[in-house]
């Protein structure tokens, strides 16, 4: 291996680096050191030298299916590229590229992807649930609250604006917040909060956010001025909030994500970037299931601060056909439909006949 190191045309393959516990893509090649007996991890916009280690201490984790090949130098630099044979020629190929040929052999890929696709399923019927319930156990408050800065921040920077209300409309609206925060279960990472944005693309709204951020915007507060459409819309985030239903569909959809992820190794930086950069939470639907939860809460928490509870079907039934703006729908988790409105009116019967 030396001896191809000291060449002059040795190769030098491109890919993306990471700094030890950082998600931060660096745009990087290898090459061979000039004097032949150690490789460099080289940015390609600068020409700086990020990590420098003899080829013995360098080690390269074997190859699966079309997954880059990945070099890991000492101190935690990491190195993806999909510059395979230039890989290979520069480090070598030693035991990197027996699994790799063994997946090519057809009858035990064949027998490979069935047992994946059965283990794949049983995990989904059958584990799951419970391991989604596990998970949202034990995450940190510290996450859940860096997840709601970092979808904020998405939606500025996509879907929203400064917040254009008056005091006086805050105020209104903070009151309302403040009687539901009073009676409301406890939030799971200290506590409720509101803010808003003016979005005029997604027009009457409210979203919840797991870590207690509940996001209220201009359009709904103009649109929807009664108190107590106010206290069912935010009912029903607090709702969200509590039961953890955000943090159970992020888990959910990232179920196959993070058995990938078991079995191929860390790619921790793809998961960071979907958690606390992007906005996958603002692409999630909730579940009928979780809906319908929401609306139970809600109903219930609005009653409790003194409010009307069938207001939330109210709210429904005017963004269904159309008023004050309610052609848009209140995002894609809040289908109003016939059979929410009619159970929202029944809740709101059962807790008038019980006396709240």
């Amino acid at each position: 291996m030396s001896a191809r190191l000291s060449e002059t045309g040795a190769p030098a393959p491109t890919g993306e680096a990471y700094a030890a516990g950082s998600s931060r893509r660096i745009a990087a090649r290898l090459r061979a050191a000039s004097d032949g007996g150690a490789v460099e991890l080289v940015d390609r916009d600068d020409g700086a030298v990020l990590a420098r280690a003899p080829p013995e201490t360098i080690r390269r984790e074997r190859r699966l299916g079309g997954l880059p090949s990945i070099v890991l130098f000492p101190g935690g630099w990491r190195f993806l590229s999909h510059d395979h044979d230039a890989v290979d020629a520069l480090l070598g190929t030693e035991g990197s590229d027996r699994l790799h040929r063994w997946e090519a052999w057809r009858p035990q890929l064949v027998l490979v992807v069935a047992l994946a696709f059965v283990a794949a399923f049983a995990v989904w019927r059958w584990g799951l649930g419970a391991l989604v319930a596990v998970a949202v156990a034990f995450t940190p408050d510290a996450l859940t609250r860096a997840i709601d800065e970092g979808h904020l921040a998405f939606a500025d920077r996509t879907l929203a604006d400064p917040s254009g209300l008056g005091e006086d409309e805050r105020d209104r609206v903070r009151r309302v917040f403040g009687r539901l925060d009073a009676v409301a279960p406890a939030a799971r990472s200290g506590a409720y909060r509101i803010v808003f944005r003016a979005m005029p693309k997604v027009g009457p709204n409210a979203f919840a956010l797991p870590g207690g951020t509940i996001v209220v915007t201009d359009e709904l507060v103009r649109a929807f001025p009664e108190p107590d459409v106010i206290a069912g819309v935010l009912g029903h985030e607090i709702a969200h909030v509590a039961e953890a239903h955000g943090l159970r569909q992020v888990y959910r959809s990232l179920g196959t994500y993070l058995l990938v992820t078991l079995i191929v190794g860390d790619v921790g930086p793809v998961l960071d970037d979907l958690l606390l950069e992007g906005g996958l939470l603002l692409s999630l639907s909730y579940s009928r299931e979780h809906e319908l939860e929401a609306d139970r809460i809600g109903v219930s928490l609005a009653a409790r601060a003194g409010y009307d509870p069938a207001a939330l079907a109210r709210f429904f039934e005017r963004m269904s056909a159309g008023d004050k703006g309610g052609g848009s729908s209140w995002l894609s988790t809040h289908p109003p439909t016939g059979e929410r409105v009619r159970e929202i009116r029944r809740l709101a019967e059962e807790i008038g006949r019980s006396g709240g």
